[in-house]
């Protein structure tokens, strides 16, 4: 097989699922990923001849792309910001969503000299806590996550980008011990609804980690409200908490924030514009 009837078997058999610029886009990660071409050698090289080795690697990955497996779970890479991250089932896909979510926390702090001390809840891939430690290499930053196979990707993803952070398995919801005071506290946590299922993606559905998407129970607000018990305690006067939110539950958590009247009340839409961001800032 070519590349060019590679790249044709794609676009004929993808076409379903994809627009064409997204095959093509796929198939010219995994001709990087799988052996190493550029995206120049489709059109330098059309006729190159792909060895049967690595035409059975691209033939098993159109296979999980047929299932709309994520391209960053075939590959086991994501980008996040500077960061190239391994990435598992056992993490969410970092979101473009996040990294705005990150840059708001780096818009106030990036000027800070004193040292500081922030905790990221529920870390996942180690995105924003590793991203934070890299751009404010001052400051201690701590990556909380209740399961050890997600801490074990993200001590990878820590060392893989010469970065220290300070990790730690806790449970959010049954918080064993803090970290002392500390100055801010960032978190994407669950935050999906099980009713909203049919609402979803196929690829993130059948493919991300539902512990990380998805609150059990009644209360679409329950990780925040710990959260936020938690840093009542723990948080510094002036200290922030920063939030990734579901916008169908944003208004309800405001009013519970301003209800408590411990902590002033922000919010930036999202890249799509929809309301997903929350900065708190205790009193």
């Amino acid at each position: 097989m070519t590349l060019t009837e590679g790249r044709t078997l794609y676009r004929e058999k993808l076409k379903h699922l994809y627009n064409q610029n997204e095959i093509d886009f796929y198939f010219k990660i995994l001709l990087s990923h799988f052996i190493n071409l550029d995206s120049t050698q489709i059109a330098l090289y059309p006729e190159k001849i792909i060895d049967v080795n690595h035409v059975q690697l691209l033939n098993n990955a159109l296979h999980n792309l047929l299932d709309e497996k994520p391209i960053q779970y075939i590959t086991g890479f994501a980008y996040f910001r500077s960061l190239d991250l391994i990435v598992t089932p056992d993490v969410l896909i970092p979101r473009p969503e996040t990294e705005e979510l990150v840059e708001w926390v780096l818009e106030i702090y990036s000027a800070e000299q004193n040292p500081k001390t922030v905790v990221d809840i529920g870390t996942g891939s180690g995105c924003i806590a590793i991203s934070l430690a890299k751009e404010l290499p001052h400051f201690k930053v701590i990556g909380v996550d209740i399961h050890p196979d997600t801490l074990q990707i993200a001590k990878k993803n820590g060392l893989r980008n010469n970065v220290a952070v300070e990790w730690s398995q806790q449970n959010i919801l049954e918080w064993e011990k803090g970290f002392g005071e500390v100055d801010a506290i960032v978190s994407n946590p669950p935050y999906i609804m099980p009713k909203e299922k049919n609402q979803m993606k196929k690829n993130v559905l059948n493919h991300e980690p539902h512990i990380a998407l998805f609150v059990e129970g009644e209360d679409p607000l329950v990780f925040y409200k710990k959260i936020i018990e938690y840093a009542d305690h723990c948080l510094k006067q002036y200290g922030r908490l920063f939030f990734e939110v579901n916008p169908l539950y944003i208004e309800v958590l405001k009013k519970d924030v301003e209800n408590k009247k411990e902590y002033t009340y922000s919010e930036r839409l999202d890249i799509f514009g929809k309301r997903r961001m929350v900065c708190l800032q205790k009193i």
